[in-house]
């Protein structure tokens, strides 16, 4: 039986993204490649914070939380190779699942889940807001913090044209600081003179309070 690295596993509304306040499952896999400074979720990559449970352990924890909706974060979800396993059989049985990654990484296995109910979000990190490219294909969303290097450049480019979108773009200010919500207004109007629409969402649990 498959098992795997599993930080924590809850039940929340999503406080980030287009599926913001939609009320959501989330499974918090072990482990990331990147060390951004205002991370909020470091426990994630101690190497301690986890428990190696079978797959099919994971899901009936969702079952048991009665949501249909699950969003898989970490850390870097990619770094885990179980993972298509995992997306694969939360789709059979009739989840709709949300992946959220920094860019960097790509699971060749993911191409063979053919299914409109696997979304993923891409929140390229810097210095290089670098984006694999075997990924690009498969982003379903793009979402920046607003963070003090961040520049239109990062958002509008060569790469993301080729899947940017009208309310495609998520712009979330850094810690919900004034300053960075400032800065996401100024980038807002820098993308709508590009000809694109992006939105500006802060972290709405930490606002709700919520985890």
């Amino acid at each position: 039986m498959t098992s795997i690295k599993i930080v924590e596993i809850f039940r929340t509304v999503e406080g980030e993204g287009k599926w913001v306040g939609l009320p959501v499952s989330f499974i918090r896999l072990e482990g990331c490649n990147l060390r951004c400074p205002w991370c909020d979720t470091s426990y994630s990559y101690d190497g301690k914070t986890f428990e190696e449970i079978s797959i099919d352990s994971v899901i009936k924890e969702i079952e048991k939380l009665g949501l249909k909706r699950v969003c898989i974060t970490g850390g870097e979800p990619f770094l885990t190779p179980q993972l298509p396993e995992l997306v694969k059989k939360l789709i059979n049985r009739g989840y709709k699942v949300l992946i959220e990654t920094n860019g960097t990484l790509w699971i060749k296995e993911l191409e063979d889940i053919k299914s409109k109910d696997l979304y993923i979000t891409c929140s390229p990190k810097p210095p290089a807001y670098f984006i694999h490219p075997e990924l690009l294909p498969f982003i379903t969303e793009l979402k920046y913090v607003v963070d003090e290097y961040l520049k239109i450049e990062d958002i509008i480019n060569e790469k993301t044209l080729r899947i940017i979108k009208n309310d495609f773009v998520v712009l979330q200010p850094e810690s919900n600081r004034p300053e960075m919500v400032r800065k996401a207004l100024k980038l807002q109007e820098e993308i709508l003179k590009t000809g694109y629409e992006s939105r500006i969402i802060p972290q709405c649990h930490k606002i709700l309070g919520l985890p």
